[in-house]
């Protein structure tokens, strides 16, 4: 009879964790709550929870009233409270009310997702929430929340005081319905308090976790004979990471064509049971013709399949050996043939059933010449069995989806891939086109590609810059001529345009604003070279150093660059309109109207840029060939538009004006001479108005031809697919910066009145400085 069986909650529980987090230690707390003002906790049970000892494991848990018979006009709930066990940081909370509360047991079972480490644990508004903080439900997060209690403050609104009895370094979440404390300790001690320490990860290493692993003491919930066990780093496996993983060289001949990134296929041979496949995924350097690649778990065959689904045999052992190193060159002979390529048409559109048997043929008729050849469904090795050659295939999905086992972080439809299908430790994503990260998560699509995403992945750590790729080594002299360029043509531009002659009207105040810009943007751009080099090869390390140059350093260059196309449009102008207004032209208002264009423009530049450094931070990607540190910028979707429509709006604008005013100048020039000289044609006028006047003409069109190829680069190239893209955007990053560095050879030199200002000039400081100089002699 039900009314006499113990009222309780019997609860099966399973848990799944994405692959960011397969290698984090959570402490999972289980409350049995109800909906009273105190939010009474009526009892818990608190465990860890490993993926990779634990993905298999369904906890079972009993939770019972505090109170029997329960108060059946209250409603219960079961409330799931997870923390990173090592740091005790909160990821999450989850409820799951109990329905049908009248009856006296419950069994439940259920599926809990642990949320992402890159989920924000959302917020709610809640004025009731007095001393503690409004939180949502990670499982229904539109309608459950719940208030989160400072320590030592519990009930639905946190009104009610206690006292915690937990230790100091713990965290004091709740307390129960006989007022002790509900703690999460850290993970050196245990107990309903945290006062009990274990001494057992403080032991000799030798006798816990070897080349730095990681010690978890033994969770004492669990039942097992273990004391303790062991996360371990990339490269070592076992119980005390005491294994080391296999390392296979892999290279290739010479007339192989490689595609950019290839699968690795690592194939176990079970006896009395279908062969186990898992697939890695690999980039290889552009710089190398061979790879390496470490793995942990057995095997005893591996194929590599190119891009293009072409396979090759790489290794093959009976027996496998951990902890070995295998030297591995891949030859045109090691390739799988199709059947096609084996058979004729009719034979390739029999049923896979009635062709199979015929399979030893190719084995047979082609001796050592065919190492393996593969259909629609299998892949077959090719082998020796006492005097005759024959086939042994198994399924092989070509096809297969590559998603961790539905618990992929890969954003952007890329592929996920994981060590093994039975509790894997790593995972890495394969990204499509046009996005690159960890969990390809970056796009380098859009406008203002950075010189980070063209080049980073070319310059290799720990190399010297005599050893780098070509492309890192080209953009070292092309910096550094541009940086030569750029100081020589600033300080001569600034010499001559720092004059209060030329300045007498606004023309001279856009090009003294334009040479200042210019030795600005020289400056800027030789440090972003620089920074991006030296934090790429591992010599700048400094977080601090580079999360600031990461902040600044893209903005102001992008804010230079504008201002200085933007001051260029403005000359333009100013010329068109003198002469179009001829004898009218007011050099006063001029001067006046330039003034206040610079400021506006410096406002205006800044302000439609400002959101850029909010935008930017510093990311961390690491893989098995190196580390290295991102300066990346992520837009939210609504931001990336407007990001787009600004960049727009700062170079097709300025280019428009320069193409109009040096037709504007042509034509008006020419049409002024016809009028004058009636007998001549109006070509003949346009080459003589061109010859005579071409320190007018000579900035817009130098401007507008250098501006060409940047625009074609813009609006053809969508994004950076892949490395080898690298030179296309390299050259258009580059040409950005051309026309700053140009600004005393298209303004000064066409002009004979600023090359005579220039040289008044220069003989005035160099009488300046002999004038010093004797000072300090007869001193």
């Amino acid at each position: 009879m039900c009314k006499y069986q113990n009222q309780r909650v019997s609860l099966t529980i399973k848990f799944q964790v994405v692959s960011d987090s397969w290698s984090t230690l959570f402490a999972i707390i289980i409350s049995l709550i109800d909906d009273s003002e105190e939010r009474t906790i009526h009892s818990y049970e608190q465990f860890t929870y490993l993926a990779t000892r634990d993905c298999k494991i369904k906890f079972n848990i009993y939770l019972l009233y505090s109170t029997r018979p329960k108060n059946e006009s209250k409603n219960y709930a079961i409330q799931i409270d997870i923390y990173e066990k090592i740091s005790l940081i909160y990821r999450g909370s989850l409820l799951f009310p109990i329905i049908f509360p009248f009856l006296p047991v419950h069994r439940l079972v259920y599926i809990v997702d642990i949320p992402r480490i890159n989920e924000d644990i959302q917020s709610c508004s809640n004025s009731q929430c007095i001393r503690g903080k409004c939180v949502k439900y990670s499982n229904n997060p539109k309608n459950g929340s719940f208030c989160q209690c400072k320590p030592g403050w519990s009930g639905r609104y946190c009104t009610i005081q206690h006292t915690c009895t937990c230790s100091s370094d713990s965290i004091c979440i709740d307390v129960l319905a006989n007022n002790r404390s509900v703690c999460v300790c850290p993970i050196n001690k245990f107990g309903d308090r945290c006062l009990l320490v274990n001494t057992i990860c403080q032991m000799d290493k030798n006798f816990t976790c070897q080349h730095g692993g990681q010690c978890i003491p033994a969770d004492e919930y669990m039942i097992s004979a273990r004391k303790f066990i062991c996360i371990c780093p990339k490269g070592y496996i076992g119980d005390r990471c005491e294994i080391v993983d296999n390392k296979i060289i892999l290279s290739f001949q010479k007339s192989i064509v490689l595609s950019q990134s290839i699968f690795i296929h690592f194939i176990q041979v079970i006896n009395n049971s279908a062969p186990m496949r898992t697939t890695t995924f690999r980039t290889i350097p552009l710089t190398k013709s061979s790879l390496v690649v470490y793995w942990s778990q057995p095997f005893h065959l591996v194929f590599i399949e190119l891009l293009n689904k072409i396979y090759y045999l790489a290794v093959i052992q009976k027996t496998y050996e951990r902890s070995t190193i295998i030297n591995k060159m891949i030859n045109p002979t090691d390739r799988c043939q199709h059947i096609n390529e084996l058979f004729n048409g009719t034979f390739v559109q029999m049923h896979v059933l009635r062709r199979i048997k015929y399979y030893h043929l190719p084995c047979r008729n082609y001796s050592s010449n065919l190492s393996c050849f593969y259909d629609d469904l299998h892949i077959c090795l090719c082998y020796d069995y006492g005097n005759q050659r024959l086939a042994n295939c198994f399924d092989f999905n070509h096809n297969m989806k590559f998603d961790c086992l539905g618990q992929s972080v890969c954003e952007n439809a890329g592929e996920c891939f994981q060590d093994t299908s039975d509790c894997p430790q790593r995972s890495m994503c394969i990204c499509p086109a046009c996005f690159y990260g960890t969990r390809c998560q970056f796009s380098s699509s859009g406008f203002g590609l950075s010189l980070d995403s063209i080049l980073a992945y070319h310059i290799q750590p720990h190399i010297n810059l005599i050893h780098q790729p070509n492309i890192v080594k080209i953009c070292f002299a092309l910096t550094t001529i541009l940086m030569v360029a750029g100081f020589i043509n600033g300080t001569l531009a600034l010499i001559t345009f720092n004059n209060k002659i030329i300045c007498e009207v606004g023309c001279g105040l856009y090009l003294l604003g334009s040479s200042i810009t210019t030795l600005l943007i020289t400056i800027l751009f030789g440090l972003k070279f620089w920074i991006l080099v030296l934090a790429q090869m591992a010599i700048i390390s400094n977080r601090l150093f580079l999360q600031i140059q990461c902040i600044s350093l893209d903005f102001l260059l992008r804010v230079c660059l504008n201002m200085d196309q933007w001051l260029n449009a403005c000359v333009a102008i100013e010329r068109a309109i003198t002469i179009i207004k001829a004898t009218h032209f007011h050099k006063d208002k001029s001067r006046k109207l330039a003034k206040l264009a610079i400021a506006i423009l410096l406002i205006v530049i800044i302000g439609t840029s400002i959101y850029d450094p909010f935008y930017r931070r510093l990311i961390d990607e690491e893989n098995e060939d190196d580390k290295r540190v991102w300066c990346i910028v992520t837009y939210p979707s609504s931001l990336q538009i407007f990001n787009s429509i600004i960049h727009t709006f700062h170079f097709l604008p300025p280019f428009v004006i320069n193409l109009i005013s040096a037709v504007i100048l042509i034509a008006k020039k020419s049409r002024q001479r016809s009028n004058l000289q009636i007998n001549r044609s109006f070509k003949e006028l346009l080459k003589e108005q061109i010859r005579q006047h071409k320190h007018l003409f000579t900035a817009p069109v130098a401007l507008v031809i250098l501006a060409l190829p940047r625009l074609i680069l813009l609006f053809i190239s969508k994004c950076m697919k892949s490395t080898n893209d690298a030179w296309l955007f390299l050259v258009g990053y580059l040409i950005s910066f051309i026309p700053p560095m140009l600004t005393f050879l298209v303004f000064v030199l066409p002009s004979k009145f600023y090359k005579k200002q220039l040289h008044k000039s220069l003989v005035a400081y160099r009488t300046k400085i002999q004038r010093r100089l004797k000072y300090i002699k007869y001193k």
